[in-house]
C-alpha cells in the first residue's frame, strides 16, 4: 500500500523522513547565478496549508531545471528548522531545507489549491494589530506618488494606497519593484484606477510621528498592476461601487495626470483602444503572448467547461468562497449571513467564421442580461433546477450581442479575459475600419449586423473540449 503524504501543518520537527505532495505557489532566487545563488519556495497541500521551504547552492544545481511555479509534485526528505528568523514567508512554526537526499517528482496533482492572496486589512496596519516579522500580501489603489528616486546607487518610490475602508498606507518600493511600477505609470493611458497586488510584504511599525508603512521584500515579492486576475477585478469593482475617492497619480515627470478614479481627458474611444493592438479573431487566434487587443465580434455561443457559471462570494470583499449556502465569515472580516452569487462564463465570439473564447467576469454578464446571478439563480431553482452547476436559461440573454471588445490574451491560461465592451455603434465602427480586412466590412446600424459572416442566430451551448476541436489550439471590464 502507497504511503500516505504527511500534512503540512502536522510537520513539528520531530522527523525529517517526510513525504509531501505540495504544489510550489512561489519561487524566487536569491544571490549570484552559479555561485551563491539559493531558491525559495512556498508549498502548499491539500489542505491549504503554508510552509517555507530552502534549497540552498549546494543542492540547487540538482534541483533548478525541476523547480518550477505552479507545478506539482511528490518529495521526501527535507531538513526541518525553527521558522524563527526576522522576516517570516509563513505562519508556520517550521521551515524546510532541501538535503543531500531529498527527492523530488513531479506529478499530476490539479486537485492541489493555487496561490491564494493572504491580504492584510489597512486599518489593522495602522492600527499595529499585526504579527510583527510575518511577511503579507496588500491590495489598493494608488491613491498619489509622493516621492521618487531614481539613480545608481538608490532606486525608490514612496506612494499612498487605499483600501475599500477609505484607510490610507504608505508603501514603498526599491530598485526593481520601483523600477516596474515607474514604467507603468509611463507607459499608461489613463485606464481608470490603479490597482496594485504587492506579495510578501514588510510591515515597519509606527514611530513616533511616523505611521506604519509597507515595503517590499528583497526578492521575494510579486508586484502586480491592474493585471488582469480575479482580485483585481473585483477590488476594481468594489471601489466603483463603494464610491471610494482617490486623488491625483502624479508621473514620474512630476505632472499630474488625470484622476485615478476615472476622470479622463481622452474621449471613450481614446480611452478604449489606449494601449491595445487592433486584431481580428483570425489573428487573435495566432497570438501565443500576453498583449491586449481590440476586435468586433458576436456572442455566438455559451461554452461550458470545468468551472460553473457563476461562484459564491463575499458580500463584502466579493472574494471566492466554497460556501454555498448558510453563514459564514470571510477571511475580510466580514460576517456573511448568505454567499453572494457572481457571474464567471466562458463564451464564444466569432468574426468572419473565425472564433475564440473571452471571459466575461460578472459586471459585464449582469449588464448584458439584465439580471443578478443570484435572481437567476432564484429563478433557476424555482423552475426545479436546484443543483448549482445547471446553468440557467437567462444566460441565452448573452447570444447574438455584437461588441467592440478590448481583451487582455492570457497564453498560460489560453483565453481571452474582457477588460472592456461597448455596444456603441461608432465605436464598433471606427475599430472595424481599423481591421486588416475592414474594406470587406459594412457599417453598422442599429438593425445590421456589423461584421460579414457573423452568425446573429444564437447557437446551442458547447463543452470546452467542442470548443478546443473548432479552434484547432487551445482576476475589470468596463463599458464604455
Amino acid at each position: 500500500m502507497a504511503r500516505i503524504p504527511d500534512k503540512i501543518r502536522s510537520i513539528n520537527g520531530s522527523k525529517e523522513t517526510l513525504k509531501l505532495a505540495v504544489r510550489i505557489t512561489d519561487l524566487w532566487f536569491v544571490g549570484t547565478p552559479n555561485k551563491s545563488e539559493q531558491a525559495e519556495m512556498v508549498f502548499v497541500d491539500s489542505e491549504g496549508d503554508q510552509i517555507h521551504v530552502i534549497c540552498k547552492s549546494d543542492h540547487l544545481k540538482s534541483w533548478k531545471a525541476d523547480l518550477k511555479e505552479n507545478c506539482t509534485y511528490v518529495m521526501h526528505n527535507f531538513k526541518v528548522v525553527k521558522n524563527d528568523g526576522q522576516f517570516r514567508v509563513c505562519e508556520h512554526e517550521y521551515k524546510l531545507f532541501f538535503i543531500g537526499v531529498t527527492v523530488v517528482r513531479e506529478a499530476d496533482l490539479h486537485e492541489l489549491p493555487f496561490k491564494e492572496f493572504r491580504f492584510v486589512e489597512f486599518p489593522n496596519v495602522v492600527a499595529g494589530n499585526f504579527v510583527s516579522g510575518l511577511l503579507v500580501d496588500i491590495i489598493g489603489v494608488v491613491d498619489q506618488v509622493v516621492f521618487r528616486h531614481v539613480s545608481s546607487k538608490n532606486t525608490r518610490v514612496v506612494f499612498r494606497m487605499k483600501d475599500l475602508s477609505g484607510e490610507i498606507l504608505s508603501c514603498i518600493l526599491w530598485e526593481n519593484y520601483c523600477i516596474q511600477f515607474l514604467s507603468y505609470l509611463n507607459e499608461r493611458g489613463d485606464d481608470g484606477p490603479m490597482v496594485i497586488i504587492l506579495t510578501h510584504v514588510r510591515i515597519k511599525d509606527a514611530q513616533g510621528n511616523y505611521p506604519a508603512l509597507v515595503s517590499n521584500s528583497f526578492k521575494a515579492s510579486k508586484l502586480f498592476i491592474n493585471d488582469p486576475i480575479l482580485e483585481i477585478h473585483e477590488f476594481k469593482e468594489r471601489l466603483l461601487d463603494l464610491g471610494v475617492e482617490v486623488t491625483p497619480v502624479l508621473l514620474p515627470g512630476d505632472q499630474a495626470s488625470s484622476q485615478v478614479s476615472g476622470g479622463s481627458q481622452l474621449s471613450s474611444k481614446d480611452l478604449f483602444l489606449s494601449k491595445a493592438e487592433v486584431k481580428t479573431i483570425f489573428e487573435i487566434n495566432g497570438i501565443f503572448e500576453d498583449v491586449v487587443c481590440v476586435t468586433v465580434g458576436t456572442i455566438s455561443k455559451i461554452v461550458m467547461d470545468n468551472h460553473s457559471w457563476c461562484y459564491p462570494a463575499c458580500v463584502q470583499c466579493h472574494r471566492k468562497t466554497n460556501i454555498q449556502t448558510g453563514p459564514f465569515t470571510c477571511r475580510c472580516g466580514k460576517d456573511n449571513d448568505q454567499p453572494v452569487l457572481r457571474y464567471r462564463v466562458e463564451v464564444m465570439v466569432t468574426q468572419n467564421n473565425e472564433s475564440n473564447k473571452f471571459l466575461l467576469w460578472d459586471r459585464e454578464c449582469a449588464e448584458l442580461i439584465g439580471e443578478t446571478a443570484d435572481d437567476v439563480n432564484r429563478v433557476k431553482i424555482e423552475d426545479g433546477d436546484l443543483d448549482l452547476n445547471a446553468s440557467p436559461q437567462a444566460l441565452d440573454k448573452l447570444l447574438g450581442h455584437v461588441l467592440a471588445f478590448k481583451v487582455r490574451i492570457q497564453s498560460k491560461f489560453k483565453n481571452a479575459v474582457v477588460l472592456r465592451y461597448s455596444n456603441d455603434l461608432d465605436l464598433i465602427n471606427v475599430v472595424l475600419k481599423m481591421l486588416p480586412d475592414s474594406e470587406q466590412s459594412l457599417s453598422v446600424t442599429a438593425d445590421h449586423d456589423p461584421v460579414a459572416g457573423f452568425p446573429l442566430t444564437p447557437k446551442k451551448r458547447v463543452s470546452s473540449d467542442e470548443v478546443d476541436d473548432e479552434l484547432g489550439s487551445s482576476p475589470s471590464p468596463t463599458i464604455v
